[in-house]
């Protein structure tokens, strides 16, 4: 894939992320129903925390996230864990749209450009630049699925 084709790809997920919780009440970010492992907010701090550390620390060898970010929302972690206070829905949408601009800034046109380590997530290898925001966009696809999926569950249970 182009790095033209991957950096549309990555904006047109995120916009989409986005625009899914923009409109959500905050006093829902925290809710979490009896089928769900966790909440909207650490869902959008999950996807976050994992681009950075995927691309960003891994190609780049620098995070640019706040302090402790990351071990609020790594995987394993969970809302009932938390000892100190989460980014607010500002703040998670703040850094949504700081990484989409950091993404493109630092990333535009290194698609193609191959990894000094290749690493596998799974049965995945990841050769390139484009493969690993590719496997990023895909994962943060999955938790905007699961947002979604929470939103439906607690309108159902707020009607």
């Amino acid at each position: 894939m182009s790095s033209h084709a991957i950096i549309n790809t990555v904006n047109v997920a995120r916009l989409m992320t986005i625009g899914k919780v923009e409109s959500v009440s905050e006093e829902f970010f925290d809710v979490q129903p009896p089928q769900f492992n966790n909440t909207i907010r650490w869902n959008l701090g999950h996807l976050i925390a994992v681009m950075d550390s995927l691309v960003f620390k891994r190609i780049s060898q620098s995070s640019k996230l706040p302090e402790g970010f990351v071990d609020l929302f790594k995987g394993g972690t969970k809302p009932s864990d938390w000892t100190t206070t989460p980014p607010s829905k500002d703040e998670l949408i703040t850094l949504l749209k700081q990484q989409s601009n950091d993404l493109n800034e630092t990333f535009a046109n290194r698609a193609e450009e191959k990894l000094e380590n290749p690493f596998q997530i799974r049965e995945f290898k990841l050769e390139t630049v484009g493969d690993v925001i590719g496997f990023a966009i895909v994962h943060e696809m999955m938790h905007t699925t699961t947002i979604s999926d929470l939103l439906k569950v607690i309108n159902y249970q707020n009607n």
